[in-house]
């Protein structure tokens, strides 16, 4: 159940790159180096205490989602200022950022993290486990962004009709940048989460976790041709995906039939999508004819 959070927040990420037509394959490397980074100064300075350590903590912190920015800034110029297809540009900063962080690790993963560091992502909050207290808050955020926003709206317009976009004077580039830098930021603070309850930081953790993100995000109603998706609903697959991943250890079944599961599931719903979409499509022809 700890994983909910960081799953969610690496789904978000996703999801508001398939609003506006796209998709960031590159979430979980961006994590992983987001969190490396931040491991690698807390360790070096691991012999701190008080008040400088804490200090030290929110340096790396910083730090590791300056990374993120960096990365979704990379492929904001890819995708929005040199045009590259979203799935090409981050098939390829993924890639990029995967052998930047098992280069500079050699394939081992920082251990031995600060004890209040760890409490974020291990401790509670009046009860209720940190991560799914930051969870909720940024889900919260980026709800309201999306939702109350004029660059939300845009958001959504550059999703459902590109080519109107690019005509309009709304600024379809820009927009599209702000996306890919927001999912770079929401990644890096998944990382940091998932090395706070960890408390180690990998180049290879959660390899599984972008098929598991882009499953959830469909689940959830995300048109995945753009254009239309709530954070509530990114929220709710979660939830559901990991009860079903709770079941299928429950009944000690293989973590590999839930691999399949998960790409069914996925097929599944895109099948639903173009048939029920089909069926928008006619009934709007057939009352324009009748009309």
């Amino acid at each position: 159940s700890y994983q909910v959070p960081e799953i969610a927040i690496l789904s978000i990420a996703v999801m508001l790159s398939m609003l506006t037509g796209g998709i960031d394959l590159s979430i979980v490397s961006i994590s992983n180096a987001a969190a490396l980074v931040a491991a690698y100064v807390m360790r070096s300075k691991s012999d701190t205490t008080g008040t400088e350590s804490l200090m030290w903590i929110l340096i790396a912190c910083v730090l590791g989602i300056i990374v993120g920015l960096i990365a979704g800034g990379i492929n904001s110029i890819l995708i929005a200022k040199l045009d590259v297809t979203p799935i090409l540009a981050t098939l390829a900063t993924m890639t990029l950022f995967n052998g930047i962080a098992i280069g500079m690790t050699d394939g081992v993963s920082v251990s031995g993290l600060p004890e209040q560091f760890m409490r974020v992502g291990n401790g509670t909050f009046f009860g209720i486990p940190t991560p799914f207290v930051l969870m909720v808050i940024i889900a919260g955020a980026v709800g309201l962004w999306i939702n109350k926003t004029t660059l939300g709206l845009k958001i959504f317009l550059v999703g459902t009709n590109r080519k109107a976009a690019q005509y309009s004077v709304m600024g379809d580039r820009k927009v599209i940048a702000w996306v890919y830098l927001a999912s770079g930021f929401l990644s890096a603070l998944a990382g940091l989460i998932i090395a706070s309850r960890t408390s180690a930081a990998s180049p290879d953790f959660g390899s599984s976790y972008i098929l598991l993100a882009i499953v959830i995000v469909v689940l959830g109603g995300v048109n995945p041709m753009g254009g239309f998706g709530t954070v509530t609903g990114v929220i709710l697959a979660t939830v559901v995906l990991q009860m079903v991943s709770s079941g299928f250890n429950a009944l000690r079944f293989s973590q590999f039939l839930y691999l399949a599961a998960q790409g069914g599931v996925l097929i599944f719903v895109m099948i639903l999508n173009v048939v029920l979409e089909n069926r928008r499509v006619n009934k709007s022809i057939s009352k324009s004819l009748r009309s």
